[in-house]
């Protein structure tokens, strides 16, 4: 037997999908410039557009971050402004899906300059040089928080192609203890669209 506060959350909780399958709607035919009646109806002649719109909303529906639901209007509204770049936009929702608000915190530091590297005088590594990305010991210094789940945020980034360890492939880098994480320029387009003001739409 369901009590009536379960019921209630439960109740809450498919409101809330709902409004956000909405908004992520209104949101899109806005950056379109237009109705939602003939956004809906250029969507419904297209699989593909179906297929991306189906992604978009699923996504909308699980996020607790707001601006997660622009940035996915903004995929939808270019999918279906311009049928060449649908395969593209699907390949970002799928990204923007996986992230919430700690990842876009993680990329946000890793979008930013690292501060200049000290001197590793068992390397011969001069001092005041600039890292090539963020170190594993700064990253935590920034964020200490994350130390517990520092390496499940950066395999997710990184299986989604939106951050790369900068120091493979440079002498002394790379590998474990030695990583230096930059966002890709994938991963910057990413959070550029996470950062972007919103539309003045309403939900």
């Amino acid at each position: 037997m369901i009590s009536e506060t379960a019921r209630r959350l439960i109740g809450l909780i498919v409101r809330r999908r709902e409004e956000q399958a909405a908004q992520v709607l209104v949101v899109a035919a806005d950056i379109a410039n237009a109705s939602i009646d003939r956004f809906s109806e250029t969507i419904e002649t297209s699989p593909e557009l179906l297929a991306l719109l189906s992604e978009t909303v699923q996504a909308a529906m699980e996020t607790s971050l707001e601006a997660k639901i622009y940035a996915l209007g903004r995929c939808l509204a270019s999918g279906v402004q311009d049928d060449t770049k649908v395969d593209a936009e699907r390949i970002r929702v799928r990204a923007l899906a996986r992230i919430e608000a700690q990842e876009v915190k993680l990329m946000a530091l890793l979008n930013g300059q690292p501060r200049l590297r000290p001197a590793d005088t068992q390397r011969d590594i001069p001092g005041n040089g600039r890292w090539q990305g963020w170190p594993r010991t700064e990253i935590l210094g920034q964020l200490p928080g994350f130390d517990d789940v520092l390496d499940a945020s950066i395999a997710l980034l990184v299986a989604e192609g939106l951050a790369v360890d900068g120091a493979i492939g440079v002498f002394g880098g790379g590998g474990p203890d030695k990583e230096q994480w930059i966002l890709t320029g994938f991963g910057k387009g990413c959070l550029r669209l996470l950062q972007s003001v919103t539309p003045s739409t309403g939900p």
